[in-house]
């Protein structure tokens, strides 16, 4: 950790990788670069490459590159924007930014509570529930619920793993997950029904993960697609960018995308 009280990239990078790994099949081909590939999702999201820092080069690009032909698909990659040289490499091979992803770190929290919403956690959260609000929230269906719900019910039992849900007149509004590593609670999943957003869902949650993190010591952080628009609501409830991670593919590729934070 930083000893201006702010989050290192490395320690960021280790606790995303550490949260996506429970969502997919991830392979570490070095101590600083994985491959992440989902037999469930075929969003890009589940199915890409991360970096821990800058140090990575040729060799790693290819042998990252031949795992994804193993499993049948595109290469995607995630690298942070500082990484110039790495950038450049992958620019020689023919990738291109289609995307990026803003990693922030709370500061002062400012976000509004919804009015008689209760927050749940761990272990008064029921999964299969949290698991259909999580795809409502996302997909608009549940036609996915199946392989969600098996996902959460597994991190239901990871210590490291807290589930959060807000609940209105017996119904779950909004689902939110935080994941421990140390220093940091990484909020990931922050989801809320259409027909419940801008009621302050989302910003109650929040607040039950920063009093967690409050209390267990450690600096709250999560990332957010830029091009889904969510980056000026964390703001405005009180996160700063830290940095930019540039969402890199061939033209050519034909993963999906999807709405992930």
């Amino acid at each position: 950790m930083s000893i201006l009280g702010l989050a290192s990239s490395k320690d960021l990078e280790l606790n995303e990788a550490g949260w996506w790994s429970h969502w997919s099949d991830m392979q570490w081909t070095g101590e600083k670069s994985y491959v992440m590939v989902s037999p469930d999702f075929d969003e890009y999201f589940f199915n890409r490459a991360g970096f821990v820092d800058c140090s990575s080069g040729l060799d790693d690009v290819v042998e990252i590159e031949t795992k994804f032909e193993a499993a049948g698909r595109p290469p995607i990659f995630s690298v942070q924007s500082e990484c110039k040289e790495l950038v450049a490499l992958l620019n020689s091979r023919g990738f291109t930014s289609f995307d990026k992803m803003s990693i922030m770190q709370l500061g002062q929290l400012k976000f509004k509570k919804a009015t008689d919403l209760k927050v749940m956690q761990d272990p008064d959260v029921e999964t299969t529930e949290w698991a259909a609000t999580y795809v409502l929230s996302f997909y608009g269906n549940l036609s996915l619920q199946g392989p969600v719900a098996r996902i959460v019910h597994r991190l239901a039992e990871e210590p490291s793993v807290i589930l959060v849900s807000g609940k209105k007149d017996g119904k779950t509004l909004g689902v939110l997950a935080a994941f421990r590593t140390p220093g940091l609670l990484g909020v990931y999943c922050v989801g809320t029904r259409v027909e419940n957003r801008r009621m302050g869902v989302a910003g109650s949650m929040i607040h039950e993960a920063s009093k967690i993190a409050s209390a267990e010591g450690r600096l709250l952080i999560l990332q957010t697609i830029v091009s889904d628009g969510s980056e000026d609501f964390y703001a405005r409830g009180g996160f700063r960018r830290l940095y930019l991670k540039h969402l890199m593919r061939r033209k050519t590729s034909g993963l999906n995308r999807s709405k992930k934070g």
